[in-house]
Protein backbone atom coordinates (compact mmCIF):
# COMPACT_ATOMS: atom_id res chain seq x y z
CA UNK A 1 0.00 0.00 0.00
CA UNK A 2 1.35 3.41 -1.01
CA UNK A 3 0.53 6.46 1.07
CA UNK A 4 0.94 10.23 0.67
CA UNK A 5 0.05 12.98 3.10
CA UNK A 6 -1.85 16.14 2.15
CA UNK A 7 -2.33 18.96 4.68
CA UNK A 8 -5.88 20.26 4.45
CA UNK A 9 -8.02 22.86 6.18
CA UNK A 10 -7.52 25.53 8.81
CA UNK A 11 -5.67 23.13 11.13
CA UNK A 12 -3.54 21.63 8.32
CA UNK A 13 -4.91 18.20 9.19
CA UNK A 14 -2.99 15.16 7.98
CA UNK A 15 -5.20 13.71 5.24
CA UNK A 16 -3.80 10.55 3.71
CA UNK A 17 -4.22 9.29 0.18
CA UNK A 18 -3.48 5.57 0.03
CA UNK A 19 -3.54 3.37 -3.05
CA UNK A 20 -2.82 -0.24 -3.87
CA UNK A 21 -1.17 -1.97 -6.83
CA UNK A 22 -4.45 -1.88 -8.73
CA UNK A 23 -4.61 1.93 -8.29
CA UNK A 24 -7.65 1.72 -5.98
CA UNK A 25 -7.52 4.87 -3.85
CA UNK A 26 -8.55 5.71 -0.29
CA UNK A 27 -8.66 9.23 1.19
CA UNK A 28 -8.53 9.17 4.99
CA UNK A 29 -10.11 12.40 6.32
CA UNK A 30 -10.69 15.60 4.36
CA UNK A 31 -10.06 18.71 6.40
CA UNK A 32 -10.76 21.29 3.69
CA UNK A 33 -12.82 21.65 0.53
CA UNK A 34 -9.98 22.47 -1.87
CA UNK A 35 -9.00 19.01 -3.04
CA UNK A 36 -7.48 20.22 -6.31
CA UNK A 37 -3.97 19.00 -5.43
CA UNK A 38 -5.32 15.56 -4.59
CA UNK A 39 -7.35 15.53 -7.81
CA UNK A 40 -4.25 16.45 -9.82
CA UNK A 41 -2.17 13.77 -8.09
CA UNK A 42 -4.74 11.04 -8.68
CA UNK A 43 -4.97 11.99 -12.34
CA UNK A 44 -1.20 11.95 -12.76
CA UNK A 45 -0.87 8.56 -11.06
CA UNK A 46 -4.00 7.03 -12.58
CA UNK A 47 -5.53 6.44 -9.14
CA UNK A 48 -9.24 5.70 -8.88
CA UNK A 49 -10.33 7.30 -5.60
CA UNK A 50 -13.02 4.88 -4.49
CA UNK A 51 -13.24 5.47 -0.74
CA UNK A 52 -13.29 8.54 1.52
CA UNK A 53 -12.85 7.31 5.08
CA UNK A 54 -13.42 9.56 8.11
CA UNK A 55 -11.65 8.66 11.33
CA UNK A 56 -14.15 10.70 13.36
CA UNK A 57 -16.62 13.54 13.02
CA UNK A 58 -14.76 16.71 13.99
CA UNK A 59 -14.85 19.54 11.47
CA UNK A 60 -11.10 19.56 10.83
CA UNK A 61 -11.50 16.00 9.52
CA UNK A 62 -14.82 16.25 7.67
CA UNK A 63 -14.92 19.85 6.43
CA UNK A 64 -13.99 18.83 2.88
CA UNK A 65 -16.95 16.57 2.25
CA UNK A 66 -18.57 19.04 -0.12
CA UNK A 67 -15.26 19.20 -1.96
CA UNK A 68 -15.40 15.42 -2.25
CA UNK A 69 -18.75 15.77 -4.01
CA UNK A 70 -17.17 18.26 -6.43
CA UNK A 71 -13.86 16.55 -7.16
CA UNK A 72 -14.67 12.87 -6.56
CA UNK A 73 -18.44 12.42 -7.01
CA UNK A 74 -18.17 8.65 -7.46
CA UNK A 75 -16.30 8.03 -4.18
CA UNK A 76 -18.11 6.33 -1.30
CA UNK A 77 -17.93 8.01 2.12
CA UNK A 78 -17.53 6.13 5.40
CA UNK A 79 -17.66 7.13 9.09
CA UNK A 80 -18.08 5.31 12.40
CA UNK A 81 -21.73 4.62 13.08
CA UNK A 82 -21.73 6.45 16.43
CA UNK A 83 -20.33 9.63 14.85
CA UNK A 84 -23.00 9.93 12.16
CA UNK A 85 -24.67 12.76 14.09
CA UNK A 86 -21.48 14.83 13.82
CA UNK A 87 -22.02 15.26 10.10
CA UNK A 88 -25.31 17.08 10.54
CA UNK A 89 -24.88 18.90 13.85
CA UNK A 90 -22.34 21.71 14.18
CA UNK A 91 -22.54 21.46 17.97
CA UNK A 92 -20.93 18.05 17.67
CA UNK A 93 -18.53 18.67 14.78
CA UNK A 94 -17.21 21.90 16.35
CA UNK A 95 -17.28 23.89 13.11
CA UNK A 96 -18.53 27.01 14.88
CA UNK A 97 -15.72 26.71 17.43
CA UNK A 98 -13.08 26.20 14.74
CA UNK A 99 -14.01 28.87 12.18
CA UNK A 100 -17.42 30.30 13.10
CA UNK A 101 -19.20 28.25 10.46
CA UNK A 102 -22.24 26.00 10.86
CA UNK A 103 -21.11 23.01 8.87
CA UNK A 104 -23.46 20.16 8.12
CA UNK A 105 -23.44 17.41 5.53
CA UNK A 106 -26.48 15.46 4.41
CA UNK A 107 -25.10 13.44 1.50
CA UNK A 108 -24.97 9.65 1.37
CA UNK A 109 -22.64 8.15 3.96
CA UNK A 110 -21.89 4.55 4.95
CA UNK A 111 -21.75 3.87 8.70
CA UNK A 112 -19.14 1.35 9.84
CA UNK A 113 -18.19 -0.57 12.97
CA UNK A 114 -15.47 -2.92 14.13
CA UNK A 115 -15.26 -6.03 11.98
CA UNK A 116 -16.24 -4.19 8.82
CA UNK A 117 -13.83 -3.77 5.94
CA UNK A 118 -13.37 -0.84 3.58
CA UNK A 119 -11.52 -2.30 0.67
CA UNK A 120 -8.42 -3.88 2.20
CA UNK A 121 -8.57 -1.89 5.45
CA UNK A 122 -10.20 -3.36 8.56
CA UNK A 123 -12.19 -1.16 10.94
CA UNK A 124 -11.18 -1.00 14.62
CA UNK A 125 -13.44 0.64 17.23
CA UNK A 126 -11.38 3.15 19.24
CA UNK A 127 -13.81 5.38 21.17
CA UNK A 128 -12.52 8.09 23.46
CA UNK A 129 -11.62 11.18 21.45
CA UNK A 130 -15.18 10.87 20.14
CA UNK A 131 -17.62 8.06 20.80
CA UNK A 132 -17.37 6.88 17.20
CA UNK A 133 -13.65 7.26 16.56
CA UNK A 134 -12.27 4.46 14.38
CA UNK A 135 -8.82 3.35 13.31
CA UNK A 136 -8.17 1.60 10.03
CA UNK A 137 -5.58 -1.16 9.65
CA UNK A 138 -3.98 -2.58 6.53
CA UNK A 139 -2.56 -5.90 7.67
CA UNK A 140 -0.35 -6.67 4.68
CA UNK A 141 1.42 -3.30 4.81
CA UNK A 142 1.25 -2.95 8.63
CA UNK A 143 -0.26 0.52 8.32
CA UNK A 144 -2.65 2.06 10.87
CA UNK A 145 -4.59 5.24 10.19
CA UNK A 146 -5.29 6.46 13.72
CA UNK A 147 -6.98 9.85 13.30
CA UNK A 148 -6.92 11.69 16.63
CA UNK A 149 -6.86 8.58 18.79
CA UNK A 150 -3.09 8.08 18.84
CA UNK A 151 -0.37 10.61 17.98
CA UNK A 152 3.39 10.41 18.17
CA UNK A 153 4.15 10.67 21.88
CA UNK A 154 0.60 11.79 22.59
CA UNK A 155 -3.08 10.96 22.18
CA UNK A 156 -6.41 12.64 21.57
CA UNK A 157 -8.13 15.06 23.93
CA UNK A 158 -11.35 13.98 25.60
CA UNK A 159 -12.91 17.24 26.81
CA UNK A 160 -15.26 17.74 23.86
CA UNK A 161 -18.70 16.30 23.14
CA UNK A 162 -18.82 12.49 23.55
CA UNK A 163 -15.16 12.38 24.60
CA UNK A 164 -14.27 9.99 27.41
CA UNK A 165 -10.82 9.55 28.95
CA UNK A 166 -11.42 6.05 30.31
CA UNK A 167 -12.64 4.88 26.91
CA UNK A 168 -9.63 6.43 25.19
CA UNK A 169 -7.18 4.70 27.53
CA UNK A 170 -8.89 1.37 26.81
CA UNK A 171 -8.64 2.06 23.09
CA UNK A 172 -4.95 2.90 23.31
CA UNK A 173 -4.26 -0.28 25.24
CA UNK A 174 -6.29 -2.25 22.73
CA UNK A 175 -4.23 -0.98 19.79
CA UNK A 176 -0.95 -1.77 21.55
CA UNK A 177 -2.03 -5.31 22.38
CA UNK A 178 -3.71 -6.01 19.04
CA UNK A 179 -1.16 -4.79 16.49
CA UNK A 180 2.47 -5.70 15.72
CA UNK A 181 5.02 -3.31 17.19
CA UNK A 182 6.41 -2.47 13.75
CA UNK A 183 3.03 -1.18 12.57
CA UNK A 184 3.42 2.34 11.17
CA UNK A 185 0.94 4.79 12.67
CA UNK A 186 -0.35 7.69 10.57
CA UNK A 187 -2.18 10.16 12.82
CA UNK A 188 -4.30 13.23 12.27
CA UNK A 189 -1.85 15.81 13.61
CA UNK A 190 1.65 14.44 14.16
CA UNK A 191 4.59 12.72 12.55
CA UNK A 192 4.54 9.05 11.61
CA UNK A 193 5.33 6.73 14.50
CA UNK A 194 5.07 3.02 15.32
CA UNK A 195 2.99 0.98 17.71
CA UNK A 196 6.19 -0.17 19.44
CA UNK A 197 7.36 3.40 20.07
CA UNK A 198 3.98 4.47 21.41
CA UNK A 199 3.64 1.32 23.50
CA UNK A 200 6.75 2.33 25.42
CA UNK A 201 5.46 5.90 25.76
CA UNK A 202 2.09 4.75 27.06
CA UNK A 203 3.75 2.36 29.50
CA UNK A 204 5.73 5.29 30.85
CA UNK A 205 2.48 7.21 31.26
CA UNK A 206 0.96 4.32 33.20
CA UNK A 207 -1.81 3.91 30.63
CA UNK A 208 -0.90 0.35 29.70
Amino acid sequence: MNIKNFYLGIYMTNCYLAWDGEKNGYLFDCGGEDLSLIKKFTEEKGINLRYVVLTHGHYDHIGGLKGVEKFFPEAEIFIGEEDGVFLEDWNYNLSHFIDNSFFSYSGKVNLVKEGDHIGDFSVIDTPGHTIGSKCFYHKESKILISGDTLFRRSFGRTDMMTGNTEMLYRSLKKLCLLLPEDTKVFSGHSEVTTIGEEKEFLKGMGII
